[in-house]
Protein backbone atom coordinates (compact mmCIF):
# COMPACT_ATOMS: atom_id res chain seq x y z
CA UNK A 1 0.00 0.00 0.00
CA UNK A 2 2.35 2.16 0.59
CA UNK A 3 4.79 1.40 -2.00
CA UNK A 4 1.36 2.17 -4.02
CA UNK A 5 1.18 5.82 -3.08
CA UNK A 6 4.59 6.60 -3.68
CA UNK A 7 4.62 5.13 -6.69
CA UNK A 8 1.51 7.05 -7.47
CA UNK A 9 3.00 10.50 -5.93
CA UNK A 10 5.86 10.19 -8.75
CA UNK A 11 3.42 9.42 -11.32
CA UNK A 12 2.15 12.64 -10.72
CA UNK A 13 4.90 14.68 -10.40
CA UNK A 14 6.18 13.26 -13.35
CA UNK A 15 2.69 14.39 -15.44
CA UNK A 16 3.28 17.66 -14.04
CA UNK A 17 6.72 18.14 -15.05
CA UNK A 18 5.60 17.19 -18.40
CA UNK A 19 2.97 19.73 -18.28
CA UNK A 20 5.14 23.14 -17.34
CA UNK A 21 7.94 22.38 -19.39
CA UNK A 22 5.58 21.62 -22.82
CA UNK A 23 4.50 25.08 -24.39
CA UNK A 24 0.62 25.98 -24.59
CA UNK A 25 -0.89 26.94 -28.02
CA UNK A 26 -1.68 30.30 -28.96
CA UNK A 27 -5.64 30.74 -28.42
CA UNK A 28 -7.61 31.00 -31.60
CA UNK A 29 -9.68 34.29 -32.12
CA UNK A 30 -13.50 33.89 -32.50
CA UNK A 31 -14.35 35.31 -36.02
CA UNK A 32 -17.59 36.61 -34.71
CA UNK A 33 -15.48 39.36 -33.08
CA UNK A 34 -14.30 41.02 -36.23
CA UNK A 35 -18.09 41.08 -37.25
CA UNK A 36 -18.68 42.73 -34.38
CA UNK A 37 -15.75 44.95 -34.49
CA UNK A 38 -17.00 45.98 -38.34
CA UNK A 39 -19.93 46.83 -37.28
CA UNK A 40 -18.74 48.71 -34.42
CA UNK A 41 -16.75 50.37 -36.54
CA UNK A 42 -19.64 50.97 -39.53
CA UNK A 43 -21.57 52.40 -36.38
CA UNK A 44 -19.46 55.16 -35.16
CA UNK A 45 -18.82 56.26 -38.77
CA UNK A 46 -22.73 56.17 -39.27
CA UNK A 47 -22.28 58.34 -35.84
CA UNK A 48 -20.00 60.72 -37.10
CA UNK A 49 -21.51 61.36 -40.34
CA UNK A 50 -24.62 61.75 -38.27
CA UNK A 51 -22.59 64.44 -35.76
CA UNK A 52 -21.34 66.34 -38.54
CA UNK A 53 -24.66 66.19 -40.54
CA UNK A 54 -26.71 67.28 -37.38
CA UNK A 55 -24.08 69.99 -37.13
CA UNK A 56 -24.72 71.28 -40.34
CA UNK A 57 -28.22 71.64 -39.50
CA UNK A 58 -27.29 73.40 -36.37
CA UNK A 59 -26.06 75.87 -38.67
CA UNK A 60 -28.72 75.93 -41.05
CA UNK A 61 -31.65 76.66 -38.16
CA UNK A 62 -29.38 78.67 -36.44
CA UNK A 63 -29.45 80.83 -40.06
CA UNK A 64 -33.01 80.29 -40.50
CA UNK A 65 -33.81 81.54 -36.92
CA UNK A 66 -31.39 84.41 -37.59
CA UNK A 67 -33.62 85.23 -40.97
CA UNK A 68 -36.91 84.61 -38.76
CA UNK A 69 -36.01 86.86 -36.45
CA UNK A 70 -35.16 89.77 -38.93
CA UNK A 71 -38.41 89.00 -40.42
CA UNK A 72 -40.34 88.91 -37.18
CA UNK A 73 -38.62 92.69 -36.68
CA UNK A 74 -39.47 93.73 -40.19
CA UNK A 75 -43.32 92.54 -39.01
CA UNK A 76 -43.21 94.21 -36.02
CA UNK A 77 -41.44 97.58 -37.84
CA UNK A 78 -44.31 97.16 -40.68
CA UNK A 79 -47.12 97.21 -37.99
CA UNK A 80 -45.89 99.50 -36.29
CA UNK A 81 -45.61 102.12 -39.29
CA UNK A 82 -49.43 100.61 -39.83
CA UNK A 83 -50.63 101.26 -36.92
CA UNK A 84 -48.81 105.00 -37.25
CA UNK A 85 -50.54 105.20 -40.37
CA UNK A 86 -53.96 104.12 -39.41
CA UNK A 87 -53.65 106.92 -36.65
CA UNK A 88 -52.73 109.22 -38.94
CA UNK A 89 -55.76 108.07 -41.29
CA UNK A 90 -58.21 108.47 -38.58
CA UNK A 91 -56.91 111.87 -37.26
CA UNK A 92 -57.13 113.37 -40.65
CA UNK A 93 -60.82 111.68 -41.23
CA UNK A 94 -61.79 113.29 -37.70
CA UNK A 95 -59.98 116.60 -38.63
CA UNK A 96 -61.88 116.19 -42.34
CA UNK A 97 -65.07 115.76 -40.28
CA UNK A 98 -64.56 118.89 -38.15
CA UNK A 99 -63.76 120.99 -41.46
CA UNK A 100 -66.92 119.29 -42.61
CA UNK A 101 -69.26 120.43 -39.41
CA UNK A 102 -67.41 124.18 -39.98
CA UNK A 103 -68.43 124.39 -43.65
CA UNK A 104 -71.68 123.36 -42.76
CA UNK A 105 -71.84 125.71 -40.48
CA UNK A 106 -70.66 128.55 -41.93
CA UNK A 107 -72.89 127.80 -45.17
CA UNK A 108 -75.75 127.64 -42.76
CA UNK A 109 -74.48 131.12 -40.58
CA UNK A 110 -74.43 132.31 -44.31
CA UNK A 111 -78.02 131.42 -45.50
CA UNK A 112 -78.88 132.95 -42.02
CA UNK A 113 -77.05 136.05 -43.05
CA UNK A 114 -78.65 135.96 -46.53
CA UNK A 115 -82.02 135.57 -45.28
CA UNK A 116 -81.22 138.07 -42.59
CA UNK A 117 -79.53 140.82 -45.62
CA UNK A 118 -82.83 140.33 -47.72
CA UNK A 119 -85.54 140.88 -44.85
CA UNK A 120 -83.05 144.14 -43.60
CA UNK A 121 -83.41 144.85 -47.47
CA UNK A 122 -87.40 144.88 -47.71
CA UNK A 123 -87.13 147.23 -43.89
CA UNK A 124 -84.45 149.20 -46.01
CA UNK A 125 -86.85 149.77 -48.57
CA UNK A 126 -90.15 150.48 -46.58
CA UNK A 127 -88.78 152.52 -44.34
CA UNK A 128 -86.78 154.69 -47.61
CA UNK A 129 -90.69 154.93 -48.94
CA UNK A 130 -91.94 156.30 -45.23
CA UNK A 131 -88.61 158.32 -45.24
CA UNK A 132 -89.36 160.15 -48.96
CA UNK A 133 -92.68 160.30 -47.85
CA UNK A 134 -91.69 162.61 -44.80
CA UNK A 135 -89.41 164.28 -46.90
CA UNK A 136 -91.83 165.11 -49.65
CA UNK A 137 -94.12 166.20 -46.48
CA UNK A 138 -91.42 167.99 -45.12
CA UNK A 139 -91.11 170.00 -48.28
CA UNK A 140 -94.74 170.43 -48.14
CA UNK A 141 -94.39 172.18 -45.15
CA UNK A 142 -91.60 174.18 -45.34
CA UNK A 143 -93.03 175.33 -48.36
CA UNK A 144 -96.11 177.52 -46.47
CA UNK A 145 -99.05 175.44 -48.09
CA UNK A 146 -101.41 176.39 -45.33
CA UNK A 147 -104.15 173.69 -46.59
CA UNK A 148 -101.26 170.55 -45.99
CA UNK A 149 -101.15 171.70 -42.70
CA UNK A 150 -104.81 172.14 -41.99
CA UNK A 151 -105.00 168.68 -43.94
CA UNK A 152 -102.60 167.13 -41.08
CA UNK A 153 -104.78 168.97 -38.40
CA UNK A 154 -107.95 167.38 -39.41
CA UNK A 155 -105.87 164.16 -39.91
CA UNK A 156 -104.71 164.58 -36.27
CA UNK A 157 -108.15 165.42 -34.96
CA UNK A 158 -109.80 162.83 -36.49
CA UNK A 159 -107.24 159.93 -35.36
CA UNK A 160 -108.14 161.27 -31.49
CA UNK A 161 -111.44 161.17 -31.93
CA UNK A 162 -111.60 157.78 -32.88
CA UNK A 163 -108.72 156.84 -30.27
CA UNK A 164 -111.24 158.32 -27.87
CA UNK A 165 -114.16 156.16 -29.30
CA UNK A 166 -111.94 153.11 -29.17
CA UNK A 167 -111.36 153.71 -25.37
CA UNK A 168 -114.79 154.58 -24.65
CA UNK A 169 -115.83 150.74 -26.46
CA UNK A 170 -113.06 149.39 -24.34
CA UNK A 171 -114.14 150.54 -21.33
CA UNK A 172 -117.57 149.71 -22.25
CA UNK A 173 -116.82 146.00 -22.92
CA UNK A 174 -114.82 146.20 -19.71
CA UNK A 175 -117.98 146.82 -17.72
CA UNK A 176 -120.10 144.26 -19.68
CA UNK A 177 -117.34 141.81 -19.28
CA UNK A 178 -117.35 142.29 -15.41
CA UNK A 179 -121.45 142.43 -15.44
CA UNK A 180 -121.12 139.01 -17.28
CA UNK A 181 -118.86 137.64 -14.43
CA UNK A 182 -120.67 138.93 -11.73
CA UNK A 183 -123.95 137.17 -13.56
CA UNK A 184 -122.29 134.49 -14.44
CA UNK A 185 -121.91 133.94 -11.13
CA UNK A 186 -125.04 134.55 -9.64
CA UNK A 187 -126.13 132.12 -12.34
CA UNK A 188 -124.03 129.71 -10.97
CA UNK A 189 -124.94 129.93 -7.45
CA UNK A 190 -128.96 130.28 -8.60
CA UNK A 191 -128.50 126.95 -10.50
CA UNK A 192 -126.83 125.10 -7.45
CA UNK A 193 -129.60 126.54 -5.65
CA UNK A 194 -131.94 124.97 -8.06
CA UNK A 195 -130.49 121.18 -8.46
CA UNK A 196 -130.46 121.83 -4.14
CA UNK A 197 -133.96 122.69 -4.12
CA UNK A 198 -135.07 120.18 -6.67
CA UNK A 199 -133.37 117.39 -5.31
CA UNK A 200 -135.05 117.99 -1.65
CA UNK A 201 -138.35 118.49 -3.36
CA UNK A 202 -138.35 115.07 -5.69
CA UNK A 203 -135.88 112.91 -3.26
CA UNK A 204 -138.47 110.00 -3.77
CA UNK A 205 -139.31 110.42 -7.41
CA UNK A 206 -135.95 110.44 -7.75
CA UNK A 207 -135.31 107.04 -5.56
CA UNK A 208 -137.65 105.33 -7.65
CA UNK A 209 -135.97 106.26 -10.90
CA UNK A 210 -138.94 108.50 -12.21
CA UNK A 211 -136.94 111.45 -12.75
CA UNK A 212 -133.32 112.82 -12.65
CA UNK A 213 -131.30 115.76 -12.45
CA UNK A 214 -128.57 116.96 -14.99
CA UNK A 215 -126.81 120.13 -15.57
CA UNK A 216 -124.55 121.22 -18.96
CA UNK A 217 -122.60 124.73 -17.96
CA UNK A 218 -125.49 127.11 -17.98
CA UNK A 219 -128.11 124.53 -18.94
CA UNK A 220 -130.14 122.57 -16.42
CA UNK A 221 -132.55 119.65 -17.20
CA UNK A 222 -134.63 117.70 -15.69
CA UNK A 223 -135.92 114.29 -17.13
CA UNK A 224 -139.36 112.80 -16.11
CA UNK A 225 -140.06 109.54 -17.30
CA UNK A 226 -143.27 108.63 -19.26
CA UNK A 227 -144.85 106.35 -17.50
CA UNK A 228 -144.83 108.87 -14.58
CA UNK A 229 -146.82 111.27 -16.58
CA UNK A 230 -148.57 109.44 -19.58
CA UNK A 231 -150.42 106.06 -20.21
CA UNK A 232 -148.51 103.88 -22.66
CA UNK A 233 -148.80 105.41 -26.37
CA UNK A 234 -150.53 108.08 -25.09
CA UNK A 235 -149.95 111.93 -24.78
CA UNK A 236 -152.85 111.96 -22.14
CA UNK A 237 -151.51 113.46 -18.29
CA UNK A 238 -152.48 110.58 -15.47
CA UNK A 239 -154.73 112.14 -12.81
CA UNK A 240 -151.79 111.06 -10.22
CA UNK A 241 -149.38 113.35 -12.17
CA UNK A 242 -151.04 116.79 -11.38
CA UNK A 243 -149.20 116.80 -8.04
CA UNK A 244 -145.53 116.57 -9.64
CA UNK A 245 -146.28 119.14 -12.36
CA UNK A 246 -147.51 121.57 -9.82
CA UNK A 247 -144.51 121.01 -7.94
CA UNK A 248 -142.46 121.95 -10.86
CA UNK A 249 -143.93 124.57 -11.62
CA UNK A 250 -143.61 126.34 -8.10
CA UNK A 251 -139.88 125.50 -9.01
CA UNK A 252 -139.89 127.30 -12.78
CA UNK A 253 -142.12 130.15 -11.72
CA UNK A 254 -139.22 131.17 -9.22
CA UNK A 255 -137.15 131.34 -12.56
CA UNK A 256 -138.40 134.14 -14.35
CA UNK A 257 -135.55 134.80 -16.15
CA UNK A 258 -135.30 130.99 -17.73
CA UNK A 259 -137.25 129.78 -20.68
CA UNK A 260 -138.25 126.00 -19.86
CA UNK A 261 -137.97 124.20 -22.96
CA UNK A 262 -140.18 121.00 -23.14
CA UNK A 263 -138.99 118.25 -25.14
CA UNK A 264 -140.59 114.67 -25.75
CA UNK A 265 -138.62 111.92 -26.59
CA UNK A 266 -139.84 108.37 -27.70
CA UNK A 267 -138.36 105.38 -27.97
CA UNK A 268 -140.08 103.45 -31.38
CA UNK A 269 -143.28 104.54 -33.48
CA UNK A 270 -146.40 103.53 -31.38
CA UNK A 271 -147.78 100.12 -32.25
CA UNK A 272 -151.09 100.19 -31.56
CA UNK A 273 -153.70 100.95 -34.40
CA UNK A 274 -155.23 104.06 -32.76
CA UNK A 275 -151.95 105.67 -32.15
CA UNK A 276 -150.86 105.24 -35.82
CA UNK A 277 -154.32 106.37 -36.75
CA UNK A 278 -153.82 110.01 -34.58
CA UNK A 279 -150.08 109.55 -34.09
CA UNK A 280 -148.27 108.69 -37.72
CA UNK A 281 -144.89 108.79 -36.33
CA UNK A 282 -142.94 109.17 -32.70
CA UNK A 283 -142.13 112.86 -33.26
CA UNK A 284 -145.69 113.30 -33.69
CA UNK A 285 -146.00 111.23 -30.13
CA UNK A 286 -143.56 113.50 -28.42
CA UNK A 287 -144.94 116.27 -29.93
CA UNK A 288 -148.43 116.05 -28.48
CA UNK A 289 -147.14 115.02 -24.99
CA UNK A 290 -144.39 118.17 -24.76
CA UNK A 291 -147.60 120.23 -25.95
CA UNK A 292 -149.92 118.70 -23.41
CA UNK A 293 -147.79 119.25 -20.44
CA UNK A 294 -147.21 122.47 -21.67
CA UNK A 295 -150.87 123.38 -21.29
CA UNK A 296 -151.07 122.02 -18.34
CA UNK A 297 -148.44 124.24 -16.82
CA UNK A 298 -149.77 127.44 -18.21
CA UNK A 299 -153.73 126.50 -17.69
CA UNK A 300 -153.67 124.32 -14.32
CA UNK A 301 -150.05 125.97 -12.79
CA UNK A 302 -150.56 129.55 -13.95
CA UNK A 303 -146.87 129.80 -15.58
CA UNK A 304 -146.50 132.31 -17.96
CA UNK A 305 -146.77 131.28 -21.48
CA UNK A 306 -143.55 133.30 -22.80
CA UNK A 307 -142.00 131.65 -20.38
CA UNK A 308 -142.86 127.88 -22.27
CA UNK A 309 -141.47 126.12 -25.36
CA UNK A 310 -142.75 122.84 -26.58
CA UNK A 311 -140.86 120.71 -28.74
CA UNK A 312 -140.52 117.11 -29.83
CA UNK A 313 -137.05 115.15 -30.55
CA UNK A 314 -139.08 111.90 -31.53
CA UNK A 315 -136.90 108.57 -30.96
CA UNK A 316 -133.91 110.81 -32.61
CA UNK A 317 -131.69 111.91 -29.38
CA UNK A 318 -131.92 108.73 -27.06
CA UNK A 319 -130.12 108.28 -24.07
CA UNK A 320 -129.40 104.54 -24.33
CA UNK A 321 -129.78 101.60 -26.77
CA UNK A 322 -133.32 101.14 -28.38
CA UNK A 323 -132.47 97.77 -28.84
CA UNK A 324 -133.39 96.63 -25.71
CA UNK A 325 -136.11 97.24 -23.49
CA UNK A 326 -134.17 98.45 -20.60
CA UNK A 327 -132.86 101.41 -23.28
CA UNK A 328 -136.44 102.07 -24.67
CA UNK A 329 -137.59 102.43 -21.03
CA UNK A 330 -135.03 105.42 -20.23
CA UNK A 331 -135.86 107.40 -23.89
CA UNK A 332 -139.14 107.63 -23.10
CA UNK A 333 -138.79 110.73 -21.56
CA UNK A 334 -139.77 114.49 -20.93
CA UNK A 335 -137.21 116.25 -20.83
CA UNK A 336 -137.18 119.93 -18.99
CA UNK A 337 -134.49 122.57 -19.77
CA UNK A 338 -133.80 125.50 -18.56
CA UNK A 339 -132.27 127.77 -20.88
CA UNK A 340 -131.67 131.28 -19.48
CA UNK A 341 -133.63 133.68 -21.45
CA UNK A 342 -130.84 136.05 -22.92
CA UNK A 343 -129.96 133.57 -24.52
CA UNK A 344 -133.11 131.74 -25.82
CA UNK A 345 -134.84 134.62 -26.06
CA UNK A 346 -134.96 135.76 -29.56
CA UNK A 347 -135.48 139.51 -28.93
CA UNK A 348 -132.74 139.76 -26.66
CA UNK A 349 -130.61 138.10 -29.13
CA UNK A 350 -131.27 140.65 -31.28
CA UNK A 351 -130.36 143.45 -29.15
CA UNK A 352 -127.30 141.23 -28.48
CA UNK A 353 -126.34 141.61 -31.78
CA UNK A 354 -126.89 144.50 -32.66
Amino acid sequence: MKAARVALAFGCVLVLAACATQPKPPPQEDPRIGQLQGRVDALQKQVADLQKEAGDKDATIKQLQAKADDLQSQVADLTAQKKADDDQIAAANERIGKIQAELDGAQQDDAAKIAELNTLGAKLAVLQKASDRLLTDIDALRSGSSNTQADYLAEIDSLNKGKAALQDRIDDLTRQDAALQIAAQENEKDLEARVAQLKSLFANEIARGDLDIRRFRDVLIVSVKDSALFPPDSPKLRPETMNLLKRLSEVFKSAPDRIVRIEGNTAVAASSPESLRLYPTSWHLGAARAANVAQYLQEKCGMDPRQLVATSMGEFRPRADNSTEAGKAQNRRVDFVLIARSVYDIDQLKTVVQ
